[in-house]
């Protein structure tokens, strides 16, 4: 007999698994079981919270799923997921981007839908713009040359008519401390006797009979334990959901086969259509005269949205960002010594990767293969060297160069751009959404899985077209949109 029980069990507690078990358990008769498989630090609390988590002054791998793995797998490994370790950077893609998951959706999901939802986000996680305090040298000289070679400033940089231009960018803190999903949405619920969260708890597969899901298995205390679930939402990620279906036997039969799986259900778009924002970093040389604050600052608080030559409407496809503190080494880790960068980040790419289950192992690492700079045509490279071109423009205006320099790139220099693997750590895609009658769609406009009865998908990897911005505003927006959608279904 199963030894917990639930009406809902969601399965990861990130962002959207921390929105989804908050919404999901305001009705007061309906039992919410949240698992996680990293630790829960409970409540916000200074004291018992790691400070490196706290700290929104810079990024944290201390609670990673693979900390050995290159930067691009990083994943946050504790209750509120990567919102406890990323940028904090709270934006808002361009109106186009949702109004592109019309076709998906039979016109349900656009930024007309979304739009509530993102006002609403923006009050829960707290966003605050860089405090004057915070600005460092470095950055308001970039705000300065930007202006400087032509780029407009933007006081908002989320505001609809900012299109194109430079300014400061908003973050989910209070003071210097990240505020995370879990303390937005976690904190509040956690006195509800229907909600309850499980820790340190890895999910082998989700138990599927006909139609329905009847439960989930788990790890914990080393030993396999089944959940009862009268409906189960899977909020593991990008990285996470697709290796989660392909040990339930859901997924592309011929992966499955390699597993060893046998299969449930057939759905070829599990772990395809993977996208992130690809990346090419431009290093600066620091003259003598740019020195950091003797107080830590935030390290990137400053952005340039940028149309490119080959933009395909009137918005910005590049992000600018500046960055001057310890260098960051193979792992990600902000280590060393001064480094002073300007990245380029490619916004509407068209490669896209894959992800796998390595096994049916839980705690094996997934498959990751992202294909940065993949397209066939090149269009991406071509993108990201308009943006490295933007680059020498800015480094060029004097209000930047009395700080930091920059040799004009060779061609040799140019011709390497998409041979280093590097993005922005905004993985979407791997459970897209669309019609039954698209193959490589996973679930319908509801977030249920094809096929499945009771088995939803509430976070990033549903989102069919990747939005111009950082993809935790728009994951807690689809997060709490697919719990409403569970309510009235």
């Amino acid at each position: 007999m199963p030894e917990l029980q639930a009406d809902v069990v969601v399965v990861g507690g990130g962002a959207a698994g921390c929105v989804l078990a908050s919404r999901l358990s305001q009705d007061p008769s309906r039992s919410v079981l949240l698992l996680e498989a990293g630790p829960d630090y409970g409540p916000y609390d200074p004291a018992g919270w790691p400070a490196d988590l706290l700290d929104c002054r810079s990024p944290a791998r201390s609670h990673d799923w693979d900390p050995g793995f290159p930067p691009h797998y990083s994943r946050g490994r504790v209750i509120g997921g990567s919102s406890v370790s990323n940028a904090c950077w709270a934006l808002i893609g361009a109106r186009p981007d949702f109004d592109a998951w019309r076709p998906y959706s039979d016109g349900a999901w656009d930024y007309s839908a979304l739009a509530p939802y993102f006002e609403r986000a923006m009050s829960d996680m707290r966003v605050r713009g860089v405090p004057d305090a915070d600005r460092s040298e470095w950055h308001r000289a970039i705000v300065a040359g930007a202006e400087h070679v032509g780029f407009s400033p933007l006081d908002d940089v989320n505001a609809e008519d900012a299109v194109e231009g430079a300014g400061w960018v908003p973050l989910n803190a209070i003071g210097h401390t990240r505020w995370n999903a879990a303390f937005a949405y976690l904190d509040p619920a956690r006195v509800r006797p229907n909600l309850r969260v499980v820790a340190d708890t890895l999910v082998v597969r989700v138990v599927i009979e006909g139609d329905r899901a009847v439960g989930v298995e788990i790890i914990q205390d080393e030993q396999i334990k089944r959940i009862a679930a009268g409906t189960v939402v899977l909020a593991a990620g990008a990285y996470g959901n697709p290796p989660l279906l392909m040990r339930s036997g859901i997924g592309p039969e011929n992966v499955l086969k390699q597993l060893g799986a046998n299969t449930v259900l057939s759905l070829p778009g599990v772990g395809e259509n993977l996208v992130d924002h690809p990346k090419v970093q431009v290093p600066l040389e620091p003259t003598p005269d740019h020195v950091l604050p003797d107080h830590e600052v935030y390290v990137p608080q400053s952005l340039l949205k940028v149309r490119s030559s080959l933009a395909d409407d009137d918005y910005w496809d590049l992000h600018i960002v500046p960055t001057a503190g310890p260098a960051e080494d193979e792992l990600g880790q902000f280590v060393g010594p001064l480094e002073v960068s300007i990245h380029v980040f490619m916004l509407t790419p068209r490669s896209r990767g894959v992800v796998r289950a390595r096994s049916l192992d839980p705690s094996d690492t997934p498959i990751v293969d992202p294909r940065y700079f993949s397209d066939p045509d090149g269009y991406d490279r071509r993108v990201a060297l308009d943006g490295v071109d933007v680059v020498h423009d800015l480094v060029s205006a004097p209000h930047v160069r009395k700080l930091a320099t920059l040799n004009p790139w060779t061609s040799a220099q140019r011709d390497a751009v998409g041979q280093t693997q590097a993005g922005y750590w905004h993985p979407v895609g791997t459970c897209s959404m669309g019609s039954e009658n698209d193959p490589m769609s996973v679930v319908g406009i509801d977030g249920k899985v094809h096929g499945l009865t009771n088995v939803y998908v509430g976070d990033a990897s549903l989102i069919p077209v990747i939005p111009r911005a950082n993809t935790n505003l728009t994951t807690i927006a689809v997060a709490a949109r697919i719990a409403d959608l569970i309510t009235s279904s």
